[in-house]
């Protein structure tokens, strides 16, 4: 059986481009290494959906408290970093871009810390009010320091 040229290309295509991709001759396209400051606020996010169902059940204090001592450390690492989107912001513009993240993030951790010492308190409406904050604090860190906003 004899194939026309157009079908044989179809049909070797496939295998020679893995095949080039195999010894390097073709870049795959890299995916970006996650920074430092994406991967504790990916534990800062889990972290937080955690607590919104744990805080509301008085009897999964313990369970809180060890999941907020995981956000606290996470947001504690995450103050010293840099966001990424901070090389987009013009320079006599980024120090403060930096410097606003920080003191937003100190806030947070002060937040997280007043979390904390409801649940250690036990009043379920101060619980309440304290997981909200770190909630809309959280949301709208992202928005205001992630390009993904």
């Amino acid at each position: 059986m004899k194939l026309h040229g157009s079908l044989f290309a179809v049909l070797t295509l496939p295998a020679l481009l893995a095949g080039a991709l195999a010894l390097g001759a073709i870049s795959a396209p890299q995916e970006e290494e996650e920074t430092e400051l994406e991967k504790q606020m990916v534990v800062v996010e889990d972290g937080v959906k955690a607590l919104r169902r744990s805080t509301r059940d008085p009897s999964r204090v313990a369970e809180s408290l060890a999941t907020l001592a995981t956000v606290q450390a996470a947001a504690l690492a995450a103050k010293q970093e840099v966001p990424v989107m901070a090389a987009a912001i013009p320079e006599g513009e980024r120090e403060a871009f930096v410097k606003g993240y920080r003191k937003e993030m100190v806030i947070f951790v002060t937040s997280l810390l007043e979390l904390e010492t409801a649940l250690l308190d036990g009043d379920a409406d101060v619980i309440k009010a304290a997981y909200r904050t770190v909630h809309d604090m959280e949301d709208s860190g992202h928005e205001r320091f992630t390009e993904d906003g």
